[in-house]
């Protein structure tokens, strides 16, 4: 009986008629012109860069088709598998191993009007985006300070605004710094907010301003300025378009730093002065 009951619902199901499949919208969004053609392209897990291998060269995108960079690697890769928005696994034809290939493009940085501290005309560019309440931040501070008592007249450092949503003054704290600034007391302000960051609010903040002697009618009219607010907000949207999700974020003469410690900070600087004396 069970058999016969299957056999009725196999056969009524094949008496219904076909559900129809619901429309689509199908239609090309974007294209992107390619140096050549390609052999494979691999989206990162975080869908915000993709990479495509030509012949024998490597290239990284964001998804919006703008080229951030490229590298040769060869003929003989048979296959890539993107892992980050910059690391990509390759294997080489014949070759029984995998290669963890990273692509740290150069990028391009506009300082602007930002702070500057060190020799004005260094042929190296420290830039680091920061958010004033920021444990990370405060703590890179001295030694970023360290790295330019080291190299006086080479490293010059430029400070980008990064505040971060989770922190509640870490805004006004960068709009603060740069009233200060008008004041000819920007460092004096930036170290005395990293030195205070775990006690920071509106009243501390003012108590900042008024240990730095400032004239406090002056401060507080430029703290309302939208000029000021529009340079952080300037700042946010380049360290995003950057791909900077966190505090803080180095770059040298463009080249994202991966070891922030006073050493490797050094290397990497020792590597840029001697790329420059080779030009």
């Amino acid at each position: 009986m069970k058999r016969l009951l299957t056999v009725l619902v196999i056969l009524v199901a094949l008496a219904l008629p076909p559900q129809a499949l619901a429309d689509v919208d199908a239609r090309t969004v974007r294209t992107v012109r390619l140096p050549e053609p390609a052999r494979q392209v691999s989206i990162s897990p975080q869908g915000r860069n993709y990479f495509v291998l030509g012949d024998k060269t490597l290239y990284l995108y964001t998804i919006e088709g703008q080229l951030l960079g490229s590298a040769e690697v060869g003929t003989d890769v048979a296959s890539i598998a993107a892992q980050s928005d910059n690391l990509v696994l390759m294997t080489r034809k014949g070759q029984g191993r995998i290669e963890y290939f990273l692509v740290d493009p150069v990028q391009r940085i506009d300082i602007g009007d930002a702070p500057v501290r060190g020799a004005v005309d260094a042929p190296v560019t420290l830039v680091v985006f920061d958010d004033f309440q920021c444990p990370y931040c405060a703590q890179m501070a001295p030694v970023l300070k360290q790295v330019l008592d080291n190299n006086p007249k080479t490293v010059r450092l430029a400070l980008k605004n990064f505040p971060l949503q989770m922190h509640r003054y870490a805004r006004k704290a960068a709009i603060a710094a740069l009233a200060a600034g008008r004041q000819g007391k920007y460092w004096a302000m930036h170290d005395l907010l990293f030195a205070n960051y775990r006690q920071l609010s509106d009243q501390k903040v003012d108590e900042l301003a008024q240990k730095l002697n400032l004239d406090m009618a002056r401060w507080k009219k430029d703290l309302e300025d939208p000029v000021l607010a529009a340079q952080v907000d300037a700042d946010l949207r380049q360290g995003q378009k950057l791909g900077v999700r966190g505090t803080p974020t180095l770059y040298v003469n463009g080249r994202l730093v991966r070891d922030r410690s006073p050493q490797g900070l050094q290397q990497l600087i020792n590597a840029e002065l001697r790329r420059l004396q080779r030009k």
